[in-house]
């Protein structure tokens, strides 16, 4: 009979269970179109989803939950845009008394994109028109739809509304992506998404975002993000805080990373805090000046540092925003490491 120490050992060794394995090879699963005029179809290997951007239009492709959704630990899946985007995971709970959840990822133009997700990377939806969650946690075995989408059709309809000039690329119009593989596996892994080999940081517009391995200025695995910076127009990084943070995370008091540009640039960092019943909160803010040359920039502060309308309180941070606000035109590349809070 084998000791308890060698049975706990082989249970930590076996491989994570396969719920549900989908490849499109000869048909579209259970996918379906939301949103008018949204179509999908077989495509090779793969399913295509094609729709329309356009104000005020949904276009959403979506599966009902299989029952053994609340098993899941990871959500496995590879995409391919047709342009460089901000994409992202849905999870719909039952309504009434359920609300939407998201995950955000990028999605590089013409690439397959692997993306691996855990229920804690889902946070919720909570603008004006967004349903309210009456318990205020992702419940898997409530949810009764999955969803990915294309965020370009969000962040199309701030161009006239932001406050700040921020850049937002005009992408109205038809597009396709392409969905394959999608897994729904039994073992969850909370690593960093540049582990998971993926980018979770977006932009509305103009940048090319990437991963970059260890030859680049920081010598270490970082997200790289090249483009072309108008005076006038801020060019904008922008992540969601995980829903459910480690605990080093929930108690940190300090933004920690490393930063290189090739050009010296003033950087405003900006923290949002939730907004009771929805839609955009306050935000606090911190200029940072890296000196260009590719210069490796650490940067270490308080997050009581930030100014903003009052005090800043880390246990209802909804997202943070790096933009580059420099008065001058002119092409630039920033390479950024993991984002994370320390004591």
């Amino acid at each position: 009979m084998r000791s308890l120490p060698v049975l706990l050992v082989l249970c930590f060794l076996a491989p994570a269970q396969t719920l549900l394995h989908q490849t499109f090879e000869s048909s579209t699963a259970d996918w379906k179109p939301l949103g008018e005029g949204s179509t999908v179809h077989s495509s090779g290997a793969a399913l295509a989803f094609e729709y329309t951007l356009a104000p005020k239009h949904l276009a959403v492709l979506v599966q009902p939950a299989p029952p053994f959704l609340a098993q899941a630990g990871r959500i496995r899946f590879s995409v391919k845009a047709d342009h460089s985007t901000a994409m992202a995971a849905l999870l719909m709970e039952k309504k009434p008394g359920g609300g939407n959840y998201m995950a955000w990822f990028w999605a590089p133009a013409n690439q397959w994109q692997a993306v691996e997700l855990t229920p804690a990377d889902f946070t919720v939806t909570d603008g004006p028109q967004d349903p309210v969650d009456s318990d205020g946690r992702l419940d898997l075995d409530a949810v009764e739809a999955i969803g990915i989408l294309d965020l370009a059709q969000f962040f199309g309809t701030l161009k006239a509304t932001s406050p700040i000039p921020v850049r937002i690329d005009d992408a109205a119009g038809s597009h396709t992506f392409l969905l394959n593989h999608f897994d729904l596996l039994s073992e969850s892994t909370r690593v960093s998404p540049l582990d998971r080999g993926f980018v979770e940081w977006v932009s509305p517009g103009g940048m090319d975002l990437k991963l970059s391995e260890q030859s680049n200025p920081l010598g270490k695995r970082a997200i790289q993000a090249a483009y072309q910076h108008r005076d006038g127009e801020f060019d904008l990084l922008l992540r969601r805080q995980s829903a459910a943070p480690s605990p080093s995370e929930s108690k940190g008091t300090r933004l920690v990373f490393d930063i290189a540009s090739e050009r010296e640039v003033t950087l405003m960092l900006s923290l949002e805090m939730k907004k009771p019943g929805g839609g955009e909160g306050p935000r606090f803010t911190l200029p940072i000046y890296p000196p260009g040359g590719r210069e490796v920039f650490h940067v270490d502060v308080k997050l009581s540092d930030f100014e903003g309308p009052g005090k800043f309180d880390p246990n209802q941070w909804r997202t943070t925003a790096i933009l580059d606000i420099t008065d001058a035109d002119g092409a630039n590349t920033l390479w950024l490491s993991d984002v994370h809070t320390e004591n």
